[in-house]
């Protein structure tokens, strides 16, 4: 795979961190994943790296993961997914995502970007027409999801979804961002024709490039994961710069200020945030670890 393009920083579902899984790949029930756990003299904090698409053969989870979750007095997620905030989030992202009157996507691309796009669109069941009047990072989420699902994603059975389900009317569910917050980073894309672009690309090779992603994270191999969605990332698409901070470090240094504040209250927390949030020298973990914490990985 070596030599193709890494997943961009958008190439996602909408309102998740930033890794998917294929259905033919997601063998992973009982495998190690990226499982750490933090103890403070007030608190523990397990913190799991979340498939947000998935199928129904990386369950059942390992059992260390599992007893970590029934031990906890709540559940910290990105954002709660599920039940009728699911509503509430679709419209949202519809209202801010649509541009006015007037203006469309076809005036943000070069005729060629366009073409292209539409060409990818109409093969996808998505008419174009349509889609020009949502704003780029939302045509490229929407279109990345649904070629997702044609490979046999659901996200019904993401590992966030799991949990929120798990935990509905059991445990306190926490947000650890907002939808506006998520919105801002999706939405806010000043390179709007390179960011198509890429995407079409990386489209092109979708089953290679997760291949590598989704061993990496059954292996629980935070090293070569960081290296591929992060620094490999920024190495080939360097005017993704301040995309990348804001998609993963701004919102890093949020979720874990809030994680500071679930520890200094008391209790035990499990955290289950998209594993490019969890890895690298400013993700999560080497966050806490520079507040003098040890986060162990299980």
């Amino acid at each position: 795979m070596r030599g193709k393009p890494s997943p961009g920083p958008l190439l996602r579902p909408l309102l998740i961190a930033t890794l998917l899984t294929l259905a033919q790949f997601t063998q992973a029930a009982g495998e190690r994943l990226l499982f750490w756990q933090v103890d403070t003299p007030r608190a523990t904090v397990y913190l799991l790296g979340s498939m947000h698409l998935a199928s129904p053969e990386i369950y059942p989870l390992r059992a260390e993961i599992m007893t970590a979750f029934k031990q906890a007095d709540a559940l910290a997620v990105e954002l709660d997914i599920s039940g009728a905030r699911a509503f509430e989030i679709q419209q949202r992202m519809l209202e801010r995502g649509t541009y006015p009157e007037g203006r469309s996507l076809q005036d943000e691309l070069s005729p060629a970007t366009w073409s292209e796009l539409s060409r990818r669109l109409e093969a996808s069941g998505l008419p174009p027409m349509l889609m020009r009047s949502l704003k780029p990072g939302l045509v490229v989420t929407t279109l990345s999801t649904i070629e997702m699902m044609k490979l046999g994603l659901n996200p019904e059975q993401g590992v966030d979804r799991f949990f929120l389900d798990q935990a509905r009317g059991s445990k306190s569910i926490i947000e650890l961002e907002t939808v506006d917050q998520q919105l801002d980073v999706v939405l806010d894309t000043p390179q709007p024709d390179l960011l198509v672009k890429q995407t079409l690309v990386q489209l092109d090779d979708l089953e290679n490039i997760m291949t590598e992603l989704v061993d990496n994270w059954k292996r629980g191999d935070s090293r070569a994961l960081a290296k591929l969605v992060i620094e490999d990332e920024l190495k080939q698409y360097p005017e993704f710069r301040d995309l990348h901070r804001r998609m993963f470090d701004d919102r890093n240094r949020e979720m874990t200020a809030k994680i500071l504040d679930m520890q200094s209250r008391g209790g035990t927390y499990f955290v289950v945030v998209g594993a490019g949030h969890l890895v690298g020298d400013q993700g999560i973990v080497a966050m806490l670890n520079r507040r003098g914490q040890s986060p162990r990985q299980l």
